[in-house]
């Protein structure tokens, strides 16, 4: 058996290329493979019905895929929690990133992209990944707090973007550099105790006030777990910041790609804005979020270019996968950058087709861009109707181009792959 390379090499070259990694690692040994990083061990599966066997294992075997997060999200985060606990959290949580709740926001995300878009110059080039953060931004913060008052908006706008600014992937994929000595970290942790003063402040007025208010922020403070009992201000303050961290880089990420491939496919994008124009002008948001072809882009460019690029299920008892035995305390690795890019799954996984969302309906452990099983992450439809109201008034309202004839390439953020120029473009003027 071929040994596995060391773990300070496969912790790099998994941060910096996991695409080149995780095909390299498959084609030596195989759809299951060790796995040794700074921070892990286990093995990595690279198929759907491998990850299908992971996803439908006994939740009770896993502890939390973030153990090792707890210094960056909280203890009480859903990224952090596990068993019964995450089982509660989890079951009075759904319902409030569902269904009614999430379409109640379709109307402020699709506001705050209009304003971003309308502030746009024609004679200025911009990365549509800063645009789609400032976009991604402003959508938590008007959907956490904007509902209820009690919060500056522009302070926290600050705090935030500052918390974003210091986050880095080293302090995701390793330990060692979480400490003040490391400057990112610093800023990082400096700004994060600055959010959580100013989200407690926020709750304790939420508490005091007739109604918490309609927002996130409300809905938090509000609910009831099953024996009536409410959350404590550390656990809503703890999802909130999952929520930023979680949510706001992936849609922006996802803003950005969505432009990048559908201006480098102009038939895409035509046939795209003939599905809308027969919605506009201001159409109800509904019939965007229902729009076939507009669902099949915003799929496709989930898949073809994975932000993120694995799930880790940490093991508390050993358990058999893929003919392999994983002990308790190793981890199971899904490799989401290899499924969604399988050729035997999506035939020319390169290329940007979003008709193969129309054609067939993938399985779960297919298709699977926000995970699966019983952490599938809680926030996906919340980005799922992001990325189609930004995306579908985008094309319809305005003109743009790419500055560069070049193909973005992938690259890490965080725990994220994003694109390494941003995709530069520049606004031409409004359509409509």
């Amino acid at each position: 058996m071929l040994s596995a390379p060391s773990a300070a090499y496969q912790t790099f070259a998994y941060m910096l290329r996991p695409a080149a990694y995780i095909a390299g690692r498959r084609r030596r040994e195989g759809d299951v493979f060790t796995i040794r990083t700074l921070n892990l061990r286990g093995v990595g599966v690279c198929t759907p019905a491998l990850a299908k066997e992971v996803f439908a294992t006994d939740p009770d075997a896993f502890d939390s895929f973030a153990t090792g997060l707890q210094g960056i999200f909280g203890p009480r985060s859903l990224f952090s929690t596990a068993g019964a606990t995450h089982k509660q959290q989890r079951k009075l949580l759904n319902p409030r990133f569902h269904g009614a709740h999430v379409r109640g926001f379709s109307e402020t995300m699709r506001d705050v992209a209009r304003k971003h878009f309308a502030a746009q110059r024609p004679d200025r080039v911009v990365a549509m990944n800063d645009v789609g953060q400032a976009i991604s931004l402003d959508v938590i913060l008007e959907t956490v707090f904007g509902g209820g008052g009690g919060v500056d908006l522009a302070a926290a706008r600050k705090v935030l973007g500052e918390m974003l600014q210091g986050f880095s992937p080293l302090a995701v994929f390793s330990r060692v550099v979480r400490t003040r000595l490391f400057p990112p970290w610093r800023r990082f942790v400096d700004s994060r105790d600055a959010f959580y003063a100013l989200v407690s402040d926020a709750i304790r007025a939420r508490r005091a006030a007739p109604e918490p208010g309609t927002d996130i922020l409300g809905l938090l403070v509000a609910a009831r777990y099953d024996d009536g009992s409410a959350m404590t201000d550390g656990e809503i303050r703890d999802h909130l910041l999952t929520l930023l961290v979680a949510g706001h880089e992936t849609t922006a990420i996802s803003i950005a790609w969505g432009v990048h491939w559908l201006l480098r496919d102009r038939r895409a994008l035509a046939k795209l804005r003939e599905e809308l124009h027969s919605l506009w002008p201001n159409p109800p948001c509904w019939s965007l979020l229902k729009a076939p072809y507009l669902g099949a882009v915003c799929d496709e460019t989930l898949r073809i270019r994975p932000i993120v690029t694995d799930v880790v299920r940490p093991l508390l008892r050993p358990v058999r996968i893929g003919g392999r035995d994983v002990p308790a305390g190793q981890s199971i690795v899904v490799l989401l950058q290899a499924i969604l890019t399988d050729p035997v799954v999506f035939p020319e996984p390169e290329r940007f087709r979003p008709e193969r969302f129309l054609e067939q309906r993938y399985a779960a452990s297919e298709f699977l861009p926000f995970g699966g099983g019983h952490r599938r992450c809680l926030g996906a439809a919340f980005a799922e109707n992001e990325l189609r109201l930004v995306l579908g008034t985008l094309v319809t309202e305005w003109d743009l181009e790419l500055t560069s004839s070049e193909p973005e390439r992938a690259v890490r953020r965080n725990v994220t792959m994003g694109p390494e120029r941003g995709v530069p473009v520049r606004f031409l003027g409004a359509r409509v």
